[in-house]
């Protein structure tokens, strides 16, 4: 019995790495979207009862695959601390995952449940500060919407450019941004009240 449920977990852990790898290769020529189940099947040499065991859809294995990247992550970013020059390394180390999962032409788009899910956990730690500088909790929301926008913004274009600086120095520019953006925002945020 044991034996058996050991082939079993084999079995299922094998299925799933060739419909992953599948899909990783299917997703390099073209959006998810566009991703139909026979082909995945096809690329894997699957059949669809088998795809159909395991995921809904293509989009339910490509949101598992992509939370999955996410949760590592964010555990990479509890563990190690918010500095930016290791989590640009953890990025550059796993660029294709990212490229293909985070950032497949979906440029900054809110609606996409990863991407989102990255903005919140961002907020999460950088939330705290606003409070020590007294930023309104207003006006500090905008400061780390527009923060985020543009770092992600510029983490985008770098792995979609194939990481083409080395964290380090992708890190110090995103930094020396960052320093300016939060000693202006009290400044900000006293004359965004002063309008009002």
């Amino acid at each position: 019995m044991e034996k058996e449920e050991r082939r079993e977990n084999q079995r299922t852990r094998l299925t799933k790495r060739l419909l992953r790898e599948s899909l990783l290769g299917l997703l390099a020529e073209k959006p998810v979207e566009k991703i139909t189940v026979k082909e995945l099947c096809e690329a894997a040499e699957l059949n669809r009862s088998t795809f159909y065991a395991y995921y809904q859809d293509v989009l339910s294995l490509y949101y598992e695959m992509g939370n999955e990247l996410v949760d590592a992550l964010v555990d990479y970013v509890r563990t190690g601390g918010v500095e930016t020059e290791p989590m640009l390394a953890y990025i550059k180390e796993h660029r294709e995952m990212f490229a293909l999962l985070i950032y497949n032409g979906q440029f900054m788009d809110m609606n996409s449940p990863l991407q989102r899910r990255v903005f919140e956990e961002t907020i999460r730690y950088s939330w705290p500060a606003g409070a020590e500088m007294d930023v309104p909790e207003m006006e500090w929301k905008y400061v780390l919407q527009y923060m985020f926008m543009g770092g992600s913004g510029v983490i985008h274009r770098w792995v979609r450019n194939g990481c083409d600086m080395e964290p380090a120095e992708l890190a110090a520019l995103l930094e020396g941004m960052t320093e300016t953006m939060m000693r202006a925002a009290p400044g900000l945020a006293r004359q965004v009240g002063k309008k009002a």
